[in-house]
């Protein structure tokens, strides 16, 4: 039994019951949400948790869904210092679970019903091997264009509904001297980027056999060619400096009209709010074009561990508020998402948010509700890992079209196993410090 699993053991049997956490009504919850937008965000959990009795403390490392987050958290739990509950996101919840590591929240999310108001695919992520072991607390989506009001305006641009649309509309801009496309310099925004094109190119049911399931028959080289010609000439649209950029900044230079728009997920809305904006006055949200109908979806969510009883109480509470339909009213009125249940009304939302929810729930009925392969909700780490590789090179220029074809083909009919993501990072004895960076991943 490896020494994390030993140090766990350990801590259920109440070796560590005269620290700070054998108190009844603390709860450690362990994040990466750093920019504005995002603490703005962590505060609304951690007033809401203050008001129902609980002792709040936090643990923070920037970079979502990366290795560096987990091997933070992974040295925490190895030390003993054990959180109630950790920010966790996709298949990196269940590489967790494999390690025996969470608790089985069943008895609660039966009693709350959780299974009739959650959408189905944040389900499949939530649950391992059919138990409930973490609470979804939103449901961002990626495929958007942010698009600042004035320059659009400026520009006489409309919503672009096609590709062809979306083309004209970067030519207006760039012919006005205007950068038309904000964007930062790490794989998994580029990744981003492709998925939008994915799915605008081939159709949801492509995405879903090629990226979901990864079925090698749905990888045909012409439609991926066609795809990585689009990255190519989205490409032309952006600036040299994106290479030393930060997602966040990307945000800003759009709220700052020193770009036109950015393909990102619902996070900016959040930042957006942070700083004052409102939709259809500072700011619009488009759905990337041909891509209507489709809601890729990236959803936080928050790991319960197993703990001594005496911590178990304050756990609970947490993972119970958490999924209150008030509580996530309230919390994504701030990080600009849907939430994770299908019930929750849209009264405190703007345009945006409304929009999201109602995107969400018509694409939860009809199944397109699909995971962001750039988020690790579509794949496992391993997966996520080698077609972030594939498509960063190709979007950097180390690669050509063709080449890149064949290695993000290769990269899937691989598909490397799960079970082994997590172990490789725990063999890691060293990590990258904690830099703010990617959102909620």
């Amino acid at each position: 039994m490896s020494r994390l699993l030993s140090v766990v053991w350990c801590v259920s049997a109440g070796l560590l019951a005269g620290s700070v956490f054998a108190q009844n009504k603390e709860v450690d919850v362990f994040h990466w949400w750093v920019s504005g937008g995002e603490r703005a965000s962590m505060d609304v959990i951690k007033h809401t948790m203050q008001e129902r009795g609980l002792v709040w403390q936090e643990g923070v490392a920037a970079g979502s869904g990366t290795a560096r987050y987990t091997n933070v958290l992974r040295e925490r739990v190895a030390a003993g210092r054990i959180p109630t509950a950790a920010q966790m996101i996709g298949h990196d919840i269940h590489a967790w679970a494999r390690l025996g590591l969470l608790t089985n929240m069943n008895e609660l999310a039966r009693k709350e019903e959780w299974d009739e108001v959650v959408p189905i695919a944040i389900q499949a992520l939530s649950k391992y091997n059919g138990n409930w072991v973490a609470a979804p607390v939103n449901a961002h989506s990626t495929n958007w264009l942010w698009v600042n009001q004035s320059l659009f305006d400026k520009l006489g641009g409309k919503e672009p509904d096609t590709w062809n649309d979306l083309i004209v509309l970067l030519d207006k801009a760039k012919q006005a001297g205007v950068l038309p496309i904000a964007i930062g310099s790490e794989a998994w925004e580029h990744t981003l980027l492709f998925e939008s094109v994915a799915v605008s190119t081939g159709g949801a049911e492509f995405y879903r056999k090629a990226f979901i399931d990864l079925d090698p028959a749905a990888l045909r080289p012409a439609l991926l060619k066609k795809i990585f010609e689009r990255m190519s000439k989205l490409r032309t649209y952006i600036d040299a400096g994106f290479s030393k950029r930060r997602w966040d900044q990307a945000t800003d230079m759009v709220r700052e009209g020193k770009a036109l728009l950015q393909v990102q997920g619902s996070w900016v809305d959040g930042e957006f709010a942070h700083r004052g904006l409102v939709p259809n006055r500072d700011y619009y949200c488009f759905r990337f074009p041909d891509t209507q109908g489709v809601f890729l979806f990236n959803s936080d969510q928050f790991i319960m561990f197993k703990l001594p009883k005496e911590r178990r109480d304050a756990q609970l509470t947490l993972a119970s508020t958490m999924m209150q339909p008030s509580f996530q009213s309230a919390l994504n009125v701030a990080t600009g998402a849907a939430p994770a249940r299908v019930d929750v009304s849209t009264a405190a939302f703007d345009y945006c948010g409304r929009k999201a929810i109602s995107d969400m729930r018509g694409a939860n009925m009809r199944r397109t509700m699909m995971g962001s392969i750039a988020m690790g909700n579509a794949n496992i780490p391993p997966v996520k890992v080698a077609i972030y590789d594939v498509v960063t090179r190709h979007f950097t220029r180390q690669i050509g079209t063709d080449q890149a074809v064949i290695e993000l083909r290769n990269a899937i009919r691989e598909k490397p196993t799960a079970g082994n993501e997590l172990k490789n990072v725990l063999r890691t004895s060293s990590h990258t410090p904690p830099l703010r960076s990617a959102p909620r991943k």
